[in-house]
């Protein structure tokens, strides 16, 4: 699978286009997944969570009895819960905040889908207000996974200086299996899916405007070298592309298969998340427009993540 940050940068920078032109009044946000990524597993699951340490298991992990799979949750926040949505005077504001709890330090198969969880709940953070300040503490990232959080904020926040935010975008992730599979290296792997929600509003040009869908929108997957971060392995083939249904909420939501990978420190006693994205299983880009002025497309391929790159700055997963 491909790196956290090519996924973030590269391949899936949806832009909210708006106004009599598709650049003016642009607001950015980068989806947290890639339309595509290699097959190719270069760290092959090595075995199952049978307890005893073995050269598949050399960690000694075992099942701990818990079926994971389905939506993760995280219980744990920062003082009182009194989030905003975004309105024409600002963006969503007091989102929930994940707070560090001693689960998060368990070197066991909980702490692993603690620290997932955690980083779900950072994600949620960081799309609704773009800081990065919950990825500060509590669960490492890895060098390529952090420098694509980094990129998200900025680009939220460059969005944000230009007056231009979705009212209530959301992220969250669901997990595909009980448990975690060992890989060959002795990390743990998660399979699942990720969802980004654009809500059905936004703030552009000092006015609310819908978010539609766009026929035309689609997201496209680009060829990755294979690396030990490789771990979807049912995802797209490098030409594959999702292309959004013209109708309907549902359009307003991408979903994508994703992987956690998870290595223990066991000097900082905190796990370091690897996360990759595969193919698209629903939606695409949407866009957003105002009644009088028409809507405009939303591209997420390389050239226009680079494009909107250079016209609104990156675009990094909100506080």
């Amino acid at each position: 699978m491909s790196s956290f940050s090519q996924s973030f940068s590269r391949r899936s920078l949806l832009r909210l286009g708006l106004g009599a032109s598709a650049v003016a009044g642009s607001a950015a946000l980068l989806s947290a997944c890639g339309s595509g990524s290699s097959s190719q597993q270069s760290g092959s699951q090595g075995g199952s969570l049978n307890g005893s340490k073995s050269s598949a298991n050399p960690n000694g992990y075992s099942d701990d009895g818990k079926n994971y799979s389905g939506l993760v949750e995280y219980t744990h926040y920062e003082g009182a819960l009194n989030y905003e949505q975004g309105t024409v005077e600002h963006p969503p504001r007091n989102a929930p905040k994940p707070k560090v709890t001693d689960a998060l330090s368990a070197n066991t198969v909980t702490g692993f889908h603690e620290a997932i969880a955690y980083f779900a709940a950072a994600m949620d953070y960081l799309v609704k207000t773009g800081s990065t300040d919950a990825f500060s503490t509590g669960i490492q990232l890895s060098s390529k996974t952090r420098s694509e959080v980094d990129a998200l904020s900025a680009s939220i926040l460059a969005g944000v200086e230009k007056g231009s935010w979705y009212v209530n975008p959301s992220a969250s992730y669901a997990l595909s299996s009980a448990q975690p599979s060992i890989m060959s290296d002795g990390n743990l792997l998660f399979k699942g899916k990720y969802t980004l929600d654009f809500g059905t509003e936004a703030v552009a040009e000092g006015k609310i405007q819908p978010v539609v869908a766009s026929a035309s929108a689609s997201a496209s997957a680009e060829p990755t070298d294979p690396s030990e971060d490789a771990l979807v392995s049912d995802a797209a083939s490098p030409t594959a592309s999702a292309t959004a249904s013209a109708a309907g909420p549902a359009s307003r939501v991408t979903v994508q298969e994703c992987d956690f990978r998870g290595r223990y420190h066991a000097d900082s006693k905190m796990w370091e998340l690897s996360v990759a994205y595969g193919a698209t299983v629903q939606g695409g880009a949407p866009s957003a427009s105002a009644a009088a002025s028409g809507s405009a497309s939303v591209p997420s391929s390389a050239a226009a993540s680079a494009e909107a790159s250079a016209e609104v700055s990156a675009t990094s997963a909100a506080s």
